[in-house]
């Protein structure tokens, strides 16, 4: 086995405690960018939504589902890398590098140039709007040679924090997650604590300074133009949870599971508290909101947010978070507190990208398919720094594209590549799991290998779940018009991705078959730790 791996110990560093971790998925959810990102976008993609409804199915579908297919995999096989250690064992090496590769190859590239954005736009506006500076102060931002600029130091900035050590980032992490959270919290408090009434009065008072329509005149053109359901209807409330996916990102704690203290017990329970964390905190801060500006409010906001009609005369975006402030008379401390809070969440998935790049390319190299490099780990860092060099490139030249082109609801184009490549495949391993002979002896060690249901393996009922839930998001994504420009591009994107993918494989399988290298015994058990 030693003529396999590239060494007998991989060179990283178990230091992510529980809260690490909790927050690492949370992280990628991203608190405050998922709250804005489903009320902007759920009543939009799909009038007539359910959030009740949603909040349940999706609570239902993945805390019992999609979190626990990653809880008891990454218990199982806790090392650095994500879905490409469980898919390569349990399914085929093949499987396993072509989910990884759209993964941590093609999707994390993908994350800089669609989020470092999204710092100057939406982030910078969010902010403006919730310290009550003028759109025209800060639409330079917005314009693709300042947000070129602000992106590309944005990238820089998570390159540095990354460099600085994963210990380092944990810390960066606490305070920066920690902030969102608390923004996203006030921000449903806000919403709690006021009328419609108060919401209202408002609204009309700031009309009259800047000239615009009041809240019932407001509504009246968004009836007329969006064409607002007279109440709910089931469709809609399923695909809705698309949206909503947004914020269930916990499944991320993958890429670090060898960096993980206690990894059978946090591994699991982070992926738990992330899913629990995120429903609850998306669903307080719509159901609150939807109290105070009522059914077609929600829409009403979800349509100007959108679309930006001439009529609309405010000079910062409906948001969630412009709103809180708005109902706080635009309170400067409350408003850096959303404002940075919103901006603070995108910055972080920049770093997050260079790590599950990173530990992507690095599992690679110590299943040998890939260079050597790929798992060199710097001994002052402990992190394969020649990685994050490699996508800092590769993000410049994403940014380039995006800021010429931006669209935000590339998010679900770039998610799509997700729930087909990496979450419906892995949700099969799990189902699988307790079956599958070449890895009896990985199960036999699980501490979830006990967990039945009328003698079904907790496991198999876990990964079917998951594949509901993917189903949905899948057809969510497809049946949206919202999509329809998108989809005919993006749909070979995921083809020609997993084609190179698997191309990976067998190219770099026949280069080490040269080198009298089986490659195939690196699959047999899991990589040193």
């Amino acid at each position: 086995m030693t003529e396999v791996f590239a060494r007998r110990a991989s060179g990283l560093v178990r230091e992510a405690t529980l809260t690490d971790t909790a927050l690492f998925g949370i992280m990628n959810s991203a608190a405050c960018v998922a709250v804005w990102y489903y009320i902007e976008t759920s009543s939009y993609m799909f009038p007539g939504v359910n959030h009740i409804i949603t909040f349940i199915l999706t609570g239902i579908l993945t805390v019992f589902g999609f979190s626990m297919v990653w809880g008891i995999l990454g218990a199982a096989m806790p090392r650095s890398g994500g879905s490409y250690v469980y898919n390569s064992r349990i399914i085929h090496p093949a499987i396993g590098t072509a989910v990884s590769f759209a993964n941590a190859g093609f999707v994390m590239a993908a994350w800089i140039w669609v989020l470092a954005p999204w710092v100057a736009d939406p982030g910078i506006p969010v902010l403006a709007g919730a310290l009550g500076i003028p759109y025209e102060a800060i639409a330079w931002c917005t314009e693709p040679v300042g947000m070129y600029i602000i992106s590309t130091i944005v990238n820089l900035a998570g390159l540095i924090v990354v460099f600085a050590g994963l210990k380092k980032f944990f810390y960066i992490q606490r305070i920066l997650i920690g902030w969102g959270l608390v923004a996203a919290v006030v921000t449903a408090i806000m919403f709690t604590i006021n009328t419609p009434s108060s919401f209202v009065s408002k609204w009309d008072y700031l009309a009259q300074q800047y000239g615009a329509l009041t809240w019932t005149e407001t509504l009246a053109r968004a009836r007329a133009e969006f064409g607002i359901p007279e109440t709910w209807n089931l469709i809609s409330s399923l695909g809705a949870i698309l949206p909503l996916s947004a914020g269930i990102y916990g499944y991320v704690i993958s890429f670090i599971g060898g960096e993980v203290k206690s990894p059978r017990r946090n591994i699991f329970l982070g992926n738990i508290l992330c899913t629990v964390i995120m429903i609850l905190l998306t669903a307080w801060n719509t159901i609150a909101l939807q109290n105070i500006v009522g059914w077609d409010g929600l829409h009403a906001i979800a349509y100007i947010y959108n679309e930006w009609p001439e009529w609309y005369g405010f000079p910062f975006p409906p948001d969630p978070f412009n709103i809180a402030c708005m109902l706080t008379d635009f309170n400067v401390v409350i408003g850096l507190i959303l404002g940075l809070g919103f901006i603070f969440c995108i910055f972080m998935m920049i770093p997050f990208s260079y790590i599950a790049f990173s530990r992507g390319l690095f599992i690679w190299g110590m299943d040998r398919i890939g260079p050597s490099w790929f798992a060199e780990v710097h001994p002052k860092y402990h992190q394969p720094v020649k990685s994050f060099i490699l996508l800092f490139v590769i993000g410049q030249l994403g940014l380039l594209w995006y800021v010429v082109n931006p669209t935000i609801l590339a998010l679900f184009s770039v998610g799509v590549m997700q729930f087909i490549s990496v979450f419906a495949v892995t949700a099969l391993s799990c189902a699988i799991f307790p079956f599958v002979k070449k890895v009896r002896h990985i199960w036999n060690t699980s501490p979830h290998k006990e967990w039945k249901v009328f003698g079904i393996p907790y496991a198999t009922i876990a990964g079917v779940l998951t594949l509901i839930y993917v189903g949905i998001l899948v057809w969510a994504n497809f049946y949206s018009e919202g999509m329809a420009a998108l989809n005919p591009i993006w749909t070979p994107i995921y083809v020609v991705v997993w084609i190179l993918g698997l191309l990976w494989y067998y190219l770099w399988k026949r280069k080490r078959a040269k080198e009298g290298i089986d490659v195939d015994m690196a699959f047999k058990q899991l990589s040193p730790e």
